[in-house]
């Protein structure tokens, strides 16, 4: 009896190994922003860069400040994938990513996370209101939902306030299409941003010209 116990147990924790060894693997991702293009001079009348910004952490509604990439298939339900995850929360990826866009855009002399890296003269401040996969049957979206605003730092008064909500489609059903979409969307949103501080800046410098 002693003896077929123990072949059961041993043959319950063979399937139960089994189960755990076939489990898929979590998976880990951010986002990556690269091409980006250096400071057009045709934008803005300022010809060198010559003020820092301070790019604060994105702040993020609650039920997407998490780990876990969120996915919903209706306007009703939001549910989250158990094995794909964000690398940080989503607050420092979306900041990395802003802060990598604008070093490699060279439109400031420097662009620093903390206080301690210098003084700004601009602050970059950033609300996510959505960051998710919406599936539907045959299409699936990358959406993302938000607000920049870049303010005076001293003064405290803003100069840019840009809201956006855009969906891209994915090239695949797969979540390891979404960061790469959301990367794309981010991209293209803050050229956009990019392009109406170089025009507020460069009228701004024009109106105190003599």
């Amino acid at each position: 009896m002693k003896r077929i116990l123990l072949f059961s147990n041993i043959l319950v924790l063979i399937f139960l190994t089994g189960c755990i060894s076939s489990s898929p693997g979590k998976k880990y991702f951010q986002l990556h922003i690269d091409d980006i293009p250096r400071g057009n001079q045709e934008q803005t009348e300022v010809e060198e860069p010559d003020k820092i910004i301070l790019v604060e952490i994105a702040k993020v509604e609650d039920v997407y400040n998490d780990y876990r990439i969120v996915y919903r298939t209706s306007p009703y339900q939001l549910n989250y994938y158990s094995y794909n995850f964000w690398i940080k929360r989503p607050g420092k990826i979306i900041r990395d990513a802003m802060y990598t866009y604008l070093l490699k855009a060279n439109i400031f002399k420097k662009v620093i996370l903390h206080l301690a890296e210098g003084e700004p003269d601009y602050l970059l401040k950033t609300k996510v209101d959505v960051l998710e996969e919406y599936d539907l049957k045959r299409v699936w979206y990358a959406h993302l939902k938000m607000e920049i605003e870049i303010k005076d730092f001293k003064s405290g008064k803003t100069i840019i306030f840009y809201r956006f909500d855009k969906r891209k489609r994915l090239s695949e059903r797969r979540v390891e299409r979404v960061p790469v979409a959301i990367s794309a969307i981010l991209k293209e949103e803050l050229a956009a941003v990019s392009a109406q501080f170089l025009a507020k800046i460069g009228q701004q410098t024009g109106s105190d010209m003599p």
